[in-house]
């Protein structure tokens, strides 16, 4: 580990929530926004499966700088395109109180062979996730990586923890996004592949059979990509503030270099046992810290947080040489100081009225602390296409 690793390419996707600026509720307005759009943004916007939902793709970044703040940029151009059609951002793993009975599914041919294949679990799928994309070119060296990564799911999903509310209760979880999400088909942990042949034929299988029409519609955890040369962490909730977001890219950028360089040179793959992953996937969402767990590897009893200081452990020395110790490790310290976001949910919640006026106050902090004003240069100018597209 003493030279330098290669820099992997970095993307990050963001599920929005569109929202009515006064009751906080979900509109049906992506039609609208991403007809408004100016080029150069829609290029980097697109359909998800409800008409509430705009997703936003960062282009294809170097570093983490740059992919931080492209993933500003794109956040402040959507809230001044959306603010100008009098649609709000709102940002969580899920919607606290909208109605699913009332969502619409868009009009494309791929998600419209969802909902129809889904019918109720996709009508009610008002979840919002972070998805990190970490460049890998070699196939086989995806697989493995993807393997592994099963090990950290648990933990990831434990800090990112930002959907306490759905269906206008306190569901009792941190997160209850991937209950929801979770009711899909091909969700959660994805089986162990041997090698990305044995990945193409399962893919294959499926969609001969008929149970997908393309390989993305795969939704595991981690997902060993097809259309891009790269591994893709799908299990984080949507971030209110960009530092955090500008973390877990830190994080999944360190461990994914660290099992490349596993990868290449002949570690073998680690024995997770299915039972246990179940066992820390389930608790990661139900939860706090304190939690106990069967260790993925051992079966021993630990705690959550004994899984994210071991993830921290691991990230460190990558994270180092990366020269990304301040948004990984010292991120993930500020992160283990405040706690989840979904613990700031619920104390909000405590000094507000009802879950609109908690809507209300995530939609202002989320504009509040993207600090678009702070921006200049090419971001700015993309803000400004946005406005005067509308």
């Amino acid at each position: 580990m003493s030279r330098s690793p290669a820099v992997p390419t970095l993307g990050v996707e963001e599920e929005y929530q569109l929202c009515d600026p006064a009751t906080g509720d979900l509109v049906p307005a992506v039609d609208t926004l991403l007809a408004a759009a100016p080029e150069e943004l829609r290029r980097q916007l697109g359909y998800e499966l409800l008409h509430t939902v705009l997703e936003a793709d960062t282009p294809v970044a170097a570093d983490i700088d740059e992919a931080a703040a492209q993933v500003r940029r794109l956040r402040c151009a959507i809230m001044d395109l959306a603010e100008r059609h009098g649609v709000a951002i709102g940002v969580g793993g899920v919607h606290p109180f909208a109605d699913w009975r009332v969502q619409g599914f868009v009009k494309t041919p791929g998600y419209q062979w969802v909902g129809h294949q889904l019918k109720y679990v996709a009508q009610r799928n008002l979840s919002f996730g972070l998805h990190v994309h970490v460049g890998v070119e070699d196939e086989d060296a995806r697989i493995y990586v993807a393997n592994q990564l099963r090990r950290w799911c648990a933990p990831l999903l434990a800090l990112s923890a930002n959907s306490p509310f759905f269906e206008g209760v306190d569901t009792g979880f941190q997160t209850i996004r991937m209950h929801v999400f979770g009711s899909f088909p091909r969700t959660g942990f994805a089986p162990r592949f041997r090698d990305w042949s044995h990945y193409q034929r399962v893919v294959d299988g499926l969609t001969r059979s008929g149970g997908i029409t393309v390989p993305r519609q795969v939704w595991w955890n981690v997902r060993a990509h097809m259309t891009y040369p790269t591994v893709e962490l799908r299990m984080l909730d949507m971030q209110i503030g960009l530092d955090r977001t500008r973390t877990f890219v830190a994080l999944s950028q360190a461990l994914v270099v660290g099992l490349v360089a596993a990868w290449e040179s002949g570690e073998p793959e680690w024995e997770l046992e299915p039972a246990f992953l179940a066992d820390g996937w389930f608790k990661a969402q139900r939860f706090d810290w304190e939690a106990t767990i069967a260790h993925p590897l051992t079966g021993e009893t630990v705690t959550m947080l004994d899984e994210i200081h071991a993830l921290r452990e691991t990230v460190r020395p990558w994270a180092a040489l990366l020269g990304t110790e301040e948004a990984a490790i010292g991120g993930l310290e500020r992160i283990l100081e405040d706690g989840p976001e979904c613990d700031w949910q619920r104390a909000e919640l405590a000094r507000a009225v009802d879950l609109a006026e908690l809507q209300r106050r995530i939609m202002a902090r989320v504009r509040r602390e993207a600090r678009c004003h702070d921006l200049s240069g090419r971001g700015r100018r993309v803000e400004r296409d946005a406005v005067r597209a509308s």
